[in-house]
């Protein structure tokens, strides 16, 4: 069985478009891989087709760790979010291919399951650009779906040092978070790595105060020394590493940044067997891991089969029940949590995940796909505001 095509699809939703990779084969399985990233999607397709044009084509697909190793180091300048992405876009579709050839699922080829449910932490649930007069009711609304965490930017648009009256407005939202749901809520509060060293630590005694649980990329992600610097007030956890591209970046990391939970996106570093040795690192400091995952579908159903064999994970990023309607018609046997926590799926490859090429169709790429998250620079205000279509409303 050789690889014989690579399709590439890019799908529009308001904030990102989706990037999806269908891997054929000489014999006729096909298996879908994700490669999203934030706001690069026509980078990541040309990507994805020349990697495949390169590397892949002609290849067994059971040969995912030499061709990850070739599409990763033979290109001389390595990795990043761009060709990683790519590089996860064609992995996750090899996996799916390999469990289909076998009639296994991926966790069994990953080392076997050591969790049946994975817990979900909400994500999406509160628009922080539009904001809300009511967060409370929506953070009850989130508790009595069964989750047990829930994560939010109470801070959105802000810069680094932000004038005392917006933080002061951050921090009473995470108040009326916290007294809607109770004190048996873990609540996360994502930072967007935008606060100085200053300005994050201050914060940080204020959230140990309001009982947060994790403080979520409290400065820019590039200086580690500089996270590593944070106050660290009792009972708060640091939680990154959605953008650190690289499992040889990781070990300095560990050591500089001084975080209590590791987060890698297992597109942005190239794959689900890149992202279980990333774990693997962590575990040996004995940290756990909550794999960032905010984009399409595909990608959930990549990280539930890699939770599944993760012994040190600890919860799963969900923004699946607050995505655009028609998420769930995309591919078949979307995966989607229940009562706060996933099932992770038993069929073969990626949990028997097919693409509905009609709902592709239907959702063309956006070019105006894109989040004003640090809006106090003016750093998208050449775009036009986006106008929802017809398409996205149903």
């Amino acid at each position: 069985m050789k690889i014989s095509r690579v399709e590439v699809f890019l799908v529009g939703r308001e904030w990102n478009n989706l990037v999806i990779a269908r891997v054929h084969t000489d014999n006729g399985l096909s298996g879908l891989g994700e490669g999203t990233m934030q706001w690069q999607a026509r980078t990541v397709a040309a990507a994805i087709e020349h990697m495949a044009s390169r590397y892949v084509i002609g290849a067994s697909p059971f040969e995912i760790e030499r061709l990850v190793q070739a599409m990763y180091r033979n290109e001389y300048a390595r990795g990043g979010p761009v060709l990683n992405s790519a590089i996860a876009a064609i992995e996750f579709a090899l996996w799916d291919i390999c469990g289909k050839a076998l009639g296994q699922p991926a966790y069994n080829l990953l080392g076997g399951k050591v969790h049946d449910t994975i817990p979900a932490y909400a994500n999406g649930w509160f628009n922080a650009e539009t904001g809300s007069d009511d967060i409370g009711a929506a953070a009850r609304k989130v508790a009595a779906s069964g989750y047990r965490g829930l994560k939010f930017d109470p801070f959105w648009g802000q810069g680094r040092d932000p004038d005392l009256a917006d933080l002061r407005r951050g921090i009473e939202e995470i108040a009326t978070v916290r007294d809607a749901v109770g004190p048996d809520m873990k609540i996360m509060i994502d930072g967007h790595g935008r606060f100085s060293v200053g300005t994050a630590s201050h914060l940080a005694h204020a959230l140990a105060d309001l009982g947060v649980y994790w403080f979520e990329e409290p400065v820019d992600p590039e200086n580690f020394i500089a996270l590593g610097e944070v106050s660290r007030p009792r009972g708060l956890r640091i939680a990154v590493g959605e953008r650190c591209y690289s499992r040889y970046q990781v070990p300095q990391l560990l050591a500089q940044g001084r975080p209590h939970v590791l987060q890698p996106d297992p597109i942005q570093v190239g794959g689900l067997l890149e992202s279980k040795k990333i774990a693997a690192l962590a575990d040996s400091h004995y940290l756990p891991v909550s794999f960032h995952c905010p984009f399409g579908p595909i990608s959930t159903a990549a990280v539930l089969q890699l939770n599944a064999t993760t012994t040190n994970i600890v919860a799963q990023e969900s923004f699946s029940a607050f995505d655009v309607s028609w998420r769930s018609a995309l591919i078949r046997n979307c995966p989607m949590p229940s009562n706060g926590s996933y099932v992770v799926s038993d069929q073969p490859g990626l949990g028997g995940i097919e693409l509905d090429e009609d709902v592709v169709r239907e959702h063309p790429y956006r070019e105006q796909a894109i989040q004003s998250m640090w809006s106090a620079n003016g750093s998208t205000s050449a775009l036009r505001p986006f106008e929802p279509s017809a398409a996205d409303a149903a």
